[in-house]
């Protein structure tokens, strides 16, 4: 479309460029930072495994085809008024929601994605726009200031932006599960645990990730019930489905504890099995320990840990609470005293919260509020 204003003319050239500078901007910063765990996800089950995902180079390269793309809708779709010069980018903005619509049951994603016809009607519904822009062409009004074509193309483009998020895996458990598993690989324990610390649904591999780095980081008999536990012991191990993860958790799990769990094998058979190994690793322990507590089987956690230990405060947190726990519920049993004076008034406080009147509801809130990240709390509330 030619303009006899410089002042117009002007603004023809500058429109398309900003829109261009927007989709740049906002394409790489959503594949470099919030989808590139899930591309490096899908590009790991597409392969089976037999290639790498790079998060920069990936991001480069979908931001350039879709730039490229743009810049030629923009040249072939030159009729189009200034008003409307954003409309040549949604088919790049719709192909980025595309390429990160990808849903993952294997995290436990409940999530569907967007069917064909979805997308069916977007394309029906971006030709009708172009029809209507077509049929309003007239290019003898285009004599206004840049905000006047300014404002209209910034509106498109917020729409397709929110078009693109609406189509990709936004799903927070998803993201937190992948990049999870991604830092344990890296070892980067204390930032994998910065994924599960705010999760209060975590699925099955976050609990799995958070205890694996928990174990590395020599904190798992103090913080391990700082986070949701809602699988039990399940929550300890990978499960066979679980090496179609790009972050390779199986590997990691076994790598830590020396021993690769069987197929079928349970979590807790295969546990106590290693851990009466000649050489077991120091970690194996602690998870059998954990599993235990995980179990609710506190006599055998004890039994275990007298094997290794003296009843001391130098004992972790979780391990002196199962213990005080046991001498509140066994108190004729007098072999295994721990004398935590501190702790045990904690209990005692504890204890008359669960106790207290109100609903099941009101006792369960009151108590996660005080000692949500205490063992006594996950051994009568999950």
């Amino acid at each position: 479309m030619k303009f006899l204003n410089p002042q117009v003319q002007r603004t023809a050239r500058r429109i398309p460029i900003l829109c261009a500078v927007y989709f740049v901007a906002f394409v790489f910063c959503f594949l470099f930072c919030l989808q590139r765990d899930v591309l490096a996800q899908v590009q790991y089950q597409l392969s089976e495994g037999t290639t790498v995902y790079h998060p920069l180079f990936g991001a480069l390269l979908c931001t350039l085809l879709g730039t490229i793309l743009g810049f030629f809708l923009n040249a072939l779709l030159y009729w189009i008024p200034l008003r409307a010069k954003a409309s040549a980018w949604f088919l790049p903005f719709m192909l980025t929601g595309l390429l990160t619509h990808w849903r993952f049951p294997v995290v436990g994603d409940t999530g569907t994605a967007p069917s064909w016809w979805v997308y069916a009607l977007l394309l029906l519904g971006y030709g009708l726009w172009l029809g209507l822009w077509r049929m309003l062409l007239d290019s003898k009004k285009e004599r206004e200031t840049f905000s006047t074509y300014a404002w209209p193309n910034a509106l498109q483009l917020i729409l397709m932006t929110l078009m693109t998020v609406s189509l990709s895996n936004t799903d927070i458990v998803v993201h937190r599960t992948l990049r999870a598993v991604s830092l344990v690989e890296q070892r980067a324990y204390e930032d994998a645990l910065q994924c599960a610390r705010w999760e209060t649904h975590p699925s099955r591999q976050l609990s799995v990730a958070t205890a694996l780095a928990l174990s590395e980081t020599n904190q798992m008999g103090n913080r391990l019930f700082a986070y949701p536990q809602p699988y039990g012991v399940s929550g300890l191990l990978p499960e066979p489905s679980d090496t179609m993860l790009f972050g390779k958790l199986h590997v990691s799990v076994s790598n830590h504890l020396g021993y690769k769990r069987g197929e079928h094998t349970h979590p807790l058979f295969f546990l106590r099995v290693i851990d009466g190994k000649p050489k077991a690793h120091p970690a194996v322990r602690n998870y059998l320990l954990s599993a235990y507590l995980l179990e609710r089987r506190i006599d055998d956690f004890a039994q275990r840990l007298l094997l290794d230990d003296s009843l001391s405060l130098a004992l972790p947190l979780h391990y002196r609470e199962a213990l005080i726990l046991r001498q509140h519920l066994a108190p004729a049993d007098s072999s295994l005293m721990l004398s935590d004076d501190s702790l045990n008034a904690q209990y005692l406080t504890f204890d008359s919260l669960r106790n207290a009147t109100g609903t099941k509801e009101e006792r369960e809130f009151r108590c996660r509020r005080h000692f949500g990240a205490t063992y006594w709390y996950y051994y009568f509330f999950r």
